[in-house]
């Protein structure tokens, strides 16, 4: 299935994309030992697709094939949440300072699920600590598509670390306030 979705050629096939999404989810724990290849190749696509994205049932498929992927080996063991936070974060990082509004929702509802599952004892750490403050502008809420998934991530940041966060309280009341 890989093959098909790294050739340039036969890129974007959609129900490749969903047979990966569907495999994964069949698979769920029993991926563990192949997910670091899984989550390379489903990143190097997405690397790709963010470029133009042209096809969105196929960018659908790619993300619910990482939300499976995050779901089935992190609530097994959430001790490789920050695993997946390294191989996701620098390509998450390109579509937001791309601001490909597309991917926008898909890549908050990653990350709020990725926090969900982290460890308590790891804290934020650095990136989620710096991508907060960028959260809580107003363009980003303007979006419609951009609410669901914000709301889910400001949740998440306020579950694991409420009162590291009371300072910026002001701030995300200013958000609902519109």
């Amino acid at each position: 299935l890989f093959g098909i979705v790294d050739n340039v050629e036969l890129n974007e096939n959609e129900y490749v994309m969903k047979c990966i999404m569907r495999s994964c989810s069949v698979a769920d724990a029993d991926i563990i030992p192949v997910t670091q290849i899984v989550l390379e190749k489903l990143t190097s696509a997405l690397g790709r697709v963010a470029k133009n994205p042209r096809n969105p049932q196929y960018n659908h498929f790619m993300f619910e094939s990482i939300a499976v992927l995050v779901k089935s080996v992190c609530s097994k063991d959430p001790n490789l949440t920050p695993s997946f936070e390294g191989l996701l974060f620098p390509p998450f990082q390109t579509v937001l300072q791309m601001d490909v509004f597309e991917f926008i929702p898909y890549v908050f509802q990653v990350l709020a699920q990725l926090l969900e599952y982290r460890p308590a004892d790891l804290g934020l750490g650095e990136s989620y600590t710096m991508l907060f403050a960028p959260l809580l502008t107003p363009a980003l809420w303007e979006r419609k598509g951009n609410i669901p998934a914000l709301t889910r991530l400001i949740c998440a940041y306020l579950g694991k670390a409420g009162a590291e966060l009371s300072a910026s309280l002001t701030g995300i009341l200013g958000v609902f306030q519109k």
